[in-house]
């Protein structure tokens, strides 16, 4: 799939610039990311001269293809390399490591520039604007980026706009985040490199949906949304290095990590208005556990429900996902560690709720059955749970997924998205096509 080969183009893109942004180019973490570059050009470059990555004022092209799911992975990306002035880029066939690093320095930062007639050229041959694909994108995805940009603007300095917060969580509800549906596909959305903003973002989505579940009305969801999405922007806060620390923290750094919910709640209580005070409470709260423990020590007093309702999507979105001292579990791990704590750390008839929400086989869930293919679980309109096969049964990667019925079929295993290397939102647009041809 075009949209796979170029995620996998501008993920090593993205971290090469970040390991500049850390290391000096002579060091082996920049050298390692390069060569993961140069590998991931070659496959975008495979079978043609070159390749050209337009920057669009939404989205991110390959040629004239748009690239939605990218386009939100790596969307600050985007948005830098566009206030930047630059249009597009092209990589030819047999990019050189030379040429890869500077690209990545100019990814980094503005300071960079690249020499002309190279193999990675910038602004050179970009595809016309008529030729590119007029599609625009979702309003769900729309949300989702702004959410992103609220946050990231806690992180470059800005104060807290709770506005933008409360116009992200209004888009939401409005494209049927709280519906579940495409939303809970869209939630399986990560960024390795930016694990807070994405991981808060999946939260408010899981919450919203959870929440409907759970009967609450308008109002409640609205607030239920805004603390959901602003659960770790203590965390944005502090922004001390302690945080991102790879591997397990010492006992100074994680009694940090405690402060995030204190910080937090006192940031979003200055930046609030009346009846949004509820956000700053889901911040605080959305550690401490059923029983009354975890932290902060609120005396033994149970979290609010709203709080409880976070806390279960939080855990559930943070067990999928890959963390530096540890690796994603699959959904349906992480619902069987969400049961073995009702009761204690969790409340039990909300884990229920959530548990009822997703079914047998959470959406992205990744299933390979006994006759060898590789499908996807959805999650589809009116509650329906359309299946594609991502591959056939002699592992081949499909260009376009395909829908299946999975009424009598047999499931071997279930496999995480680094196992296929397929992300399983990148698959929304296939899905909901899916869906529409079955209506």
């Amino acid at each position: 799939m075009s949209e796979l080969v170029a995620r996998g183009f501008l993920r090593a893109l993205f971290h090469a610039a970040q390991s500049l942004l850390r290391c000096t180019p002579e060091s082996e973490a920049v050298k390692s990311a390069v060569a993961a570059l140069q590998s991931a050009a070659e496959v975008l470059t495979s079978g043609q001269a070159e390749a050209a990555i337009t920057v669009g004022d939404e989205a991110l092209f390959l040629g004239p293809q748009m690239l939605p799911h990218a386009s939100m992975e790596f969307h600050g990306m985007r948005r830098d390399l566009q206030q930047r002035g630059i249009d597009s880029i092209t990589v030819l066939r047999s990019a050189t490591v030379r040429d890869l690093t500077d690209l990545a320095a100019v990814v980094a930062g503005p300071g960079a520039d690249l020499p002309a007639g190279g193999t990675v050229r910038i602004d050179e041959r970009p595809v016309s604007p008529a030729d590119l694909e007029a599609r625009p994108l979702s309003g769900l995805r729309r949300s989702y980026t702004a959410s992103l940009d609220a946050l990231r603007a806690v992180s470059s300095g800005r104060r807290l706009e709770l506005g933008r917060v409360s116009g992200a969580v209004e888009g939401f509800l409005r494209g049927g985040a709280a519906d579940g549906g495409s939303s809970l596909m869209l939630a399986t959305l990560h960024n390795h490199d930016e694990t807070t903003f994405y991981h808060s973002v999946n939260v408010c989505l899981l919450s919203l949906a959870l929440g409907r579940a759970v009967g609450l009305g308008e109002d409640d969801l609205r607030r239920l949304g805004m603390g959901a999405l602003l659960i770790d922007i203590g965390r944005v806060v502090l922004d001390d290095p302690a945080l991102r620390i790879p591997g397990r923290l010492s006992n100074e750094d994680w009694a940090l990590v405690r402060l995030h919910p204190q910080e937090g709640a006192l940031a979003i209580l200055a930046a609030t208005g009346p009846g949004e005070e509820i956000a700053a409470q889901i911040a605080l709260e959305h550690h401490v556990r059923f029983d009354g423990g975890g932290y902060p020590d609120l005396g033994g007093r149970r979290p609010h429900l709203l709080s409880r309702l976070v806390a279960v999507a939080d855990a559930y979105d943070a067990i999928t996902s890959h963390r530096p001292h540890r690796p994603a579990r699959t959904p349906q791990e992480a619902c069987g560690i969400l049961v073995r704590g009702a009761g204690s750390a969790y409340d039990p008839d909300v884990v229920e709720a959530f548990n009822r929400m997703l079914g047998l086989y959470p959406p992205g869930s990744l299933l390979r059955l006994e006759s060898g293919e590789v499908v996807m679980v959805a999650a589809g309109a009116g509650g329906t749970r359309p299946a594609m096969v991502v591959r056939d049964r002699a592992g081949v990667l499909l260009e376009v997924p395909e829908p299946v019925d999975l009424a009598g079929r047999r499931v071997a295993e279930t496999l995480l998205p680094d196992d296929i290397g397929v992300p399983p939102a990148s698959l929304l647009e296939a899905v909901e096509a899916s869906v529409c041809s079955r209506a």
